[in-house]
């Protein structure tokens, strides 16, 4: 992997469930790792727990994946409880509560960046904040680092994990941004 390539921008990957998003920005995570650069490094990871029986249900196997914790112990690496709100939810006023509650356990790990000196950042799947937050708030953090690799569910394809028109507008207010500073990778 030439890992050049993604320093000192932004990339942006992008697909649908199962299609490789987190496989992808964990190869990038350990080719830093391997270039030396790990106390450079902090990766904010969004993915939701989601109980197996409840992802076979809704027939989305591998959905939510977590990064594996990278083997360099100097990157810092944040992540909480998130919970997938649509998946886990009987309505959509549920859904919202528990995309904001998720929004609020977000923010607060992004609090922690302030200070660490840390210009890489590596954010698993971002489209967990994009369900209550907005792109320009995600924009507001991602703009402190001189790198950042992103992942997040782009929905093409309709069925339980659909994004509603609101997210996606506001994920292509993101992909624009990371379209002007850097690159989007869209999986297949």
């Amino acid at each position: 992997m030439q890992i050049e390539t993604y320093l000192n921008t932004r990339t942006l990957i992008l697909g649908d469930v199962n299609t490789g998003k987190t496989t992808l920005t964990g190869d990038i995570l350990n080719a830093l790792c391997l270039q030396g650069v790990g106390r450079r490094m902090v990766v904010v990871d969004m993915a939701p727990t989601i109980p197996e029986t409840l992802a076979r249900q809704k027939g989305l196997p591998g959905a939510g994946g977590r990064l594996r914790y990278p083997d360099d112990q100097s990157v810092l690496y944040l992540s909480g409880r998130f919970e997938a709100p649509r998946l886990s939810s009987a309505t959509e006023a549920e859904a919202m509560e528990k995309a904001r509650s998720n929004r609020e356990s977000i923010n607060d790990l992004f609090h922690k960046l302030d200070g660490s000196f840390r210009d890489i950042l590596l954010i698993n799947d971002i489209s967990m904040y994009l369900q209550s937050g907005s792109a320009h708030e995600l924009i507001f953090w991602i703009d402190k680092a001189a790198t950042v690799i992103a992942n997040g569910y782009w929905g093409e394809k309709l069925g339980s994990g659909a994004l509603t028109q609101r997210e996606r507008s506001e994920m292509i207010r993101l992909r624009a941004y990371f379209k002007t500073c850097g690159k989007v990778v869209v999986l297949p």
